[in-house]
Formats: C-alpha cells, structure tokens, sequence
C-alpha cells in the first residue's frame, strides 16, 4: 500500500493531475464563483490515524482523536488546486496556512490583485485571501451580506471533502503504524479524486459530510482574523459592491 500512494502521489504534479491554474485559467474560474474575484476556497481537513507512540499530544486534536490535517484548496468543480499534508492534528488551521507553499503563493505577488482565495474565520485576511467580517454585534448590511455571499460561494470545499472522504473510505481512520507513510497515502487519495473528476465529471454521489470531515474551528481572541491595511481596503470595496 504505501509503495502503491507513493508512485500514485508522485503523478500528482508529473502529470498535472494536481496543480495550480494558470492565469487563463484563473479568469475562467473566477466567472463560476458568486463572489466577486474569487476562485477557489482553502479549508481543513482532519483525517483520524492511530494514536502515534512518539508525540502522541501533538496529533490529538480538538475533539479529542488523532488525526493529521489536510490542507486543501479547491475551485467550484471540487477539483483540488493545492494541498498540503501531514500537519499534526492539534495545530490551528492559520498555523498550518502560514507554514505552507500556499501561503508563499499567494503572497509572492503572483496573483492579481482582483482576485482571491475564500477562508473562513480561522485564516489570516490578506491581499489575495478574504474571510468574513468578525463578528462583533455592530456589523453593517454591507457586512452582514459580504459574510454570507462569502460563506455561501466558499461552500465548495465543504462539499470536495464530503466526496473526498466518501470516494476514500479508508481515511475515515488510517491505521497505520508507519507515520511516515500517511502523507503519500493522503496525497495518493486527493490524486485519485481529482482524476475521478477529470475523467467521470460527476461529483453527484457526495457523502453525507460527518463531524470528522472538517474541522469547524472555534475562534479565539488569539486566532482571530489578522488585519492588514490594503486587504481591509479590498474587503470594504467588495462589500460596498455586493
């Protein structure tokens, strides 16, 4: 099994089956988002695994199982763009954002300023990453309807987990003793995804989504949103545009 993830994992990027859209491409996606400029839709994913013997504290996570985290960024089609694999369970999904070629990605100034990433509460506002309002009892209209166009059109990525863990049974808990192994195993499973995509198209047979598939992250004064100047800026011009 492991050799098998691996040589599936590594067509990920060999073949494209996984990758990155092309500015083309960016401008094509972005049409099929309600939300202005968006094109994609970036979440958390926790994936149960047997409790490791070496840091076991470290892959418990909120809801007390162990898991590793999924990161993963996917467009309305459900097709993943970007994923990144491994992360113990207990780390906060804006750690794991910061630590990730995504993050250098969508801060190397490479994608245009118009467009952007869609994140829930739990990751950083940034230029080319937009969450929703935080919620302090005074949000205007124009912020009460930007946090729900945001949360409706960000709904794909919900979605792409449910069909993920629904098409991959096997990682509704991997037991496994190798730890090392997991990465690939949940690389291999995404490529699979996506192929099944590229090639059926059909994405009509999603799974009921269970508590286990993503982590809905309760937000702390300590991993609330971080607010930059120019991405405030961009967040109040699309909320004024709504």
């Amino acid at each position: 099994m492991k050799q098998s993830a691996h040589v599936i994992a590594q067509l990920a990027h060999e073949q494209g089956i996984i990758k990155w859209p092309s500015t083309a491409e960016t401008d094509k996606l972005v049409c099929d988002y309600n939300f202005p400029g968006g094109f994609a839709a970036v979440d958390g994913c926790h994936v149960p695994i047997k409790v490791p013997i070496q840091h076991a504290d470290s892959y418990i996570n909120r809801k007390s199982f162990a898991s590793v985290v999924l990161q993963a960024t996917c467009t309305k089609n459900l097709q993943f763009i970007d994923v990144s694999t491994g992360w113990p369970g207990s780390m906060h999904d804006a750690r794991i954002y910061r630590k990730s070629k995504l993050h250098k990605l969508l801060n190397s100034g490479v994608i245009q300023r118009q467009y952007h990433v869609l994140g829930d509460s739990a990751y950083p506002l940034e230029l080319n990453v937009m969450v929703p309002y935080r919620d302090n009892g005074h949000l205007s209209e124009n912020q009460k309807k930007f946090n729900y166009v945001l949360s409706a059109s960000r709904c794909s990525i919900e979605r792409a987990f449910a069909l993920f863990k629904g098409k991959c049974r096997r990682l509704k808990y991997l037991d496994i003793n190798d730890l090392s192994a997991v990465p690939n195993i949940i690389l291999a499973a995404c490529t699979l995804h996506n192929f099944i995509l590229q090639n059926d198209g059909g994405a009509g047979d999603e799974a009921v989504t269970d508590e286990n598939v993503t982590d809905v992250t309760a937000v702390t004064e300590a991993c609330a949103t971080a607010v930059n100047g120019e991405a405030a800026k961009k967040r109040n011009e699309l909320a004024s545009s709504l």
